[in-house]
């Protein structure tokens, strides 16, 4: 999966709405997001102080740059800070961008209520950017200017989703926090409406909850999450830098991550790769996290609990023309071949390991082993540290188990992309190795 977004907005100094949000949200859910600065802003927890656009000359080579450094896997937009800005995205997204999901997070007003529009760019914005758009995101206030109707209840939503709809965007999320009562926000496609309910966790603003929001939305449907799936869990984020939130002279700021400390008085170094007891998100007790979810992730909220570096043994079973792999029964890359192996517990050597290991996923005993060398990856349990363990002596039948839904044995020359980079990479070095002429 691509995992690099764009995120085209106003920097904060404060560190808690526009790009800063958008990078710490994204990196939060696993995607690497690249910024690149429509506006800089003066703000601090509270209010939006004064702002000056950067010229669209500027953003264009910004977002050559990011283009120009690989494939993309979403956009979102926020502050444009210009008409020329707004002009220029809209012509840079159908040339270079499009087929992609492009979330357009119309900020229009501050947190504080002054406006951000400048000369020209609501009619662009109209015109030009939410017809491209995959799903629009405004405020009630927003969702008032661009459809013209005043919002008074969530009848009234309804109806501005559909008049934005009829403007060309796929989807609109109204958000209606900015209504009296427990907060409601409605999803709006041409197809109908769906509302998504929820209470209050405070009642003072936090800054940049709209912000992060969107970035959300747009790293879940990145991730190829259905629409209404997007934004349920999205919300579900808010939720929890809401209550996580960091409270400031002028306001509060959302806390996108879990807080430092307390440091452990006498630190015990064989508990570092102990899993949790409990999701560091929304405290549910985590026990042996069995089925599905794999080793690492909480059953209630999906939260991946990473570790790092999480040390680990892969094991290359292969004679002089096949080589064993396990289709995988667990998230990540549920239904994808690898390599058998997993993680070293407390205690154990990497042959230990190795032995364990192989013998959960496939059935077969090994005979004997050599360490070929040490190989690093990234997935989403974080930065992994394996030790790769070569067999060619085994014994036994082999039969599927544990994170193993399948064994099979593939000609080396034919063996499919697998669930991890550094398993693709070992393989294709043995089939150099083999067959170098």
């Amino acid at each position: 999966m691509n995992e690099v977004l764009l995120f085209v907005g106003g920097t904060d100094p404060s560190g808690g709405a526009g790009l800063s949000a958008d990078l710490k949200t994204a990196s939060a859910l696993g995607f690497h997001g690249c910024p690149t600065v429509t506006a800089v802003t003066v703000q601090n927890s509270g209010n939006v102080l004064s702002w000056e656009a950067v010229s669209s000359e500027i953003l264009i080579e910004q977002l050559r740059a990011v283009c120009d450094d690989g494939p993309l896997a979403g956009i979102k937009s926020g502050m444009l800070g210009s008409g020329a800005n707004a002009f220029a995205l809209a012509g840079f997204i159908r040339e270079e961008l499009s087929g992609i999901p492009y979330i357009l997070d119309p900020v229009l007003t501050a947190g504080g209520g002054g406006s951000l529009l400048s000369s020209g760019m609501l009619d662009l914005l109209r015109d030009e950017l939410v017809p491209l758009s995959t799903l629009c995101t405004p405020n009630i206030d927003e969702a008032e200017i661009l459809s013209g109707i005043a919002i008074a209840n969530t009848e009234d939503m309804i109806e501005a989703g559909r008049a934005i709809i009829r403007i060309g965007t796929e989807a609109v999320l109204v958000k209606g926090g900015h209504l009296a009562g427990d907060p409601v926000d409605i999803l709006v496609t041409e197809k109908g409406y769906t509302r998504f309910s929820g209470s209050r966790i405070t009642s003072e603003n936090v800054h940049g909850t709209g912000c992060t929001l969107a970035a959300a939305c747009t790293s879940l449907l990145a991730a190829g999450f259905p629409m209404e799936s997007a934004i349920r869990d999205g919300r579900q984020f808010v939720r929890r830098v809401i209550a996580r939130r960091i409270g400031r002279v002028h306001g509060n700021l959302p806390g996108h991550s879990p807080g430092v400390g307390p440091l452990p008085v006498a630190p015990d170094g064989s508990s570092f790769y102990l899993p949790p007891a409990y999701c560091s998100m929304c405290g549910e007790p985590l026990g042996k996290l069995p089925g599905e979810h794999g080793h690492l992730f909480c059953s209630k909220c999906g939260f991946i609990h990473y570790r790092n570096p999480l040390p680990a043994v892969v094991l290359m079973v292969h004679d002089d023309e096949r080589i064993l792999l396990v289709r995988r029964a667990v998230q990540p890359k549920k239904g994808m071949l690898s390599l058998p192996g997993g993680f070293l517990e407390t205690g154990e050597t990497t042959d230990e390991c190795g032995r364990r290991e192989l013998l959960e996923e496939t059935g077969l005993q090994v005979r004997e082993s050599r360490l070929l060398g040490l190989e690093t990856d990234l997935t989403a349990y974080g930065g992994i540290l394996l030790a790769v363990l070569e067999v060619k002596d085994w014994e036994g039948t082999p039969v599927a188990g544990d994170d193993a839904s399948e064994v099979i044995w593939c000609p080396i020359r034919e063996v499919p992309e697998l669930a991890f980079n550094a398993h693709n990479r070992l393989v294709e070095k043995l089939a150099n190795t083999m067959y170098q002429s």
